[in-house]
């Protein structure tokens, strides 16, 4: 490996293991914020349990929304072959998306009875916190096609994470008006991703069976 070569591929480790460290900084941070059950008998213990499921079912999303970023993070970054300016800025966007999501968190979880438009609020700016990310993500991941800094990247594993991506914010987008109406547009931040995965094989499957019949 030339002297070239070998400088653009440990900027490119760089990046990704500080990337992955500030990933799992944000995720560590959700779980000092989970309160913890009291009780001197199993009864109080649980309805300690229960009257915190909240920050409970909070800390579990969230979880789940970094190691999705971080996954599909990883899945951008596994043809890189080099870094620029550019790529870096958006790195960095996309790395304060995912140390925010730990405050955004504490935001939904806070007690007390919100109106609808505080509820609104509160949901909507963790949905738009997700946007962000998103798409963040998906400038990092067009930046490096259009550059050539991932060269070998297939363009079908490409086009899959870039629908992805849109699929994302398509579902937390959405959700943000709706907040404004009903406190469950939060559902859409499962249903959109899960009625896509049916919808996308339909029509590969589709679209392969007119090619084949063509």
């Amino acid at each position: 490996m030339d002297g070239g070569r070998e400088f653009e591929t440990r900027a490119v480790e760089r990046l990704t293991l500080f990337s992955d460290a500030v990933s799992a900084i944000a995720i560590t941070l959700l779980a000092l914020d989970l309160p913890v059950p009291q009780g001197d008998t199993v009864s109080a213990f649980w309805s300690s349990f229960e009257r915190n499921d909240g920050h409970y079912a909070a800390f579990l999303i969230s979880f789940f929304v970094i190691a999705g970023s971080w996954s599909n993070h990883h899945d951008v970054f596994r043809y890189t072959e080099r870094t620029d300016a550019r790529l870096r800025s958006l790195n960095m966007a996309w790395l304060l998306t995912i140390v925010l999501i730990p405050f955004a968190t504490r935001m939904l979880t806070e007690t007390g009875s919100p109106t609808l438009d505080v509820h609104a609020l509160r949901f909507g700016f963790y949905a738009l916190l997700q946007v962000l990310q998103t798409g963040a993500l998906l400038a990092v991941l067009w930046h490096m096609i259009s550059r050539g800094l991932a060269p070998a990247a297939p363009p079908s594993v490409v086009n899959r994470m870039a629908r992805h991506c849109y699929v994302l914010m398509a579902g937390y987008g959405l959700s943000i008006p709706i907040f404004f109406a009903t406190t469950y547009g939060w559902v859409l931040w499962f249903a959109v991703p899960l009625l896509w995965g049916p919808a996308s094989w339909l029509w590969h499957r589709n679209r392969g069976s007119t090619t084949s019949g063509g």
